[in-house]
């Protein structure tokens, strides 16, 4: 479990944050192996001398256009260079108590579990990234009576189902002059 700190108006506020719910966590899952002679196999890549290189034993670097290795990599958008952000974890987030109904146009990509939480039971926002990003992504602290959720994602326009009808043309009433041609799909 991580510490992830928070900051309420002028009170700071520390939980831990549990792994990421998942759909192996929740469903199970089923793992595909390989074996010649009961030893597992791995992947690998096939270099063209011949030689098998593991994913260990791979690595990666940033280079410019002649070729030289980059120590410090430069995020732009739109030309301009945007600064990096500390993780969440670095940093305390902003956390502002917000009505429930706030959850309702919120499309969640990831749950994590909070432990010692010290809040009321309620809504909270924030702001949230587990790693170094240019962009911290918007999130939610969901407060229940005997648990509490980080929830991360995004907000969404969302439209609701209700009583109105979103095409009032079909229940409209005609005069009845236009009911003397059929339809067909050649008029589509």
């Amino acid at each position: 479990m991580k510490a992830i700190k928070f900051k309420l108006g002028d009170k700071s506020i520390e939980a831990k944050l549990q792994s990421k719910v998942d759909k192996k966590v929740l469903y199970g899952y089923a793992k595909k192996s390989v074996e010649k002679d009961g030893r597992p196999l791995f992947r690998g890549i096939l270099c063209p001398d011949g030689v098998v290189l593991t994913r260990d034993e791979i690595s990666s670097t940033y280079i410019d256009p002649e070729g030289s290795p980059v120590e410090e990599i430069a995020t732009e958008l739109d030309g301009k260079p945007v600064t990096v952000q500390p993780s969440s974890f670095d940093q305390e987030c902003a956390l502002q108590e917000v009505p429930l109904k706030n959850l309702v146009g919120f499309n969640v990509n990831d749950v994590y579990p909070l432990e010692d939480v010290p809040l009321k039971p309620g809504l909270y926002q924030t702001t949230f990234s587990y790693r170094k990003t240019c962009f911290l992504k918007e999130a939610f602290i969901l407060v229940r009576d005997t648990d509490a959720f980080l929830l991360v994602g995004r907000m969404k326009n969302t439209t609701f189902v209700g009583l109105n009808v979103a095409y009032e043309f079909f229940d409209a009433e005609t005069d009845g002059a236009d009911d003397a041609e059929d339809l067909d799909f050649s008029m589509v």
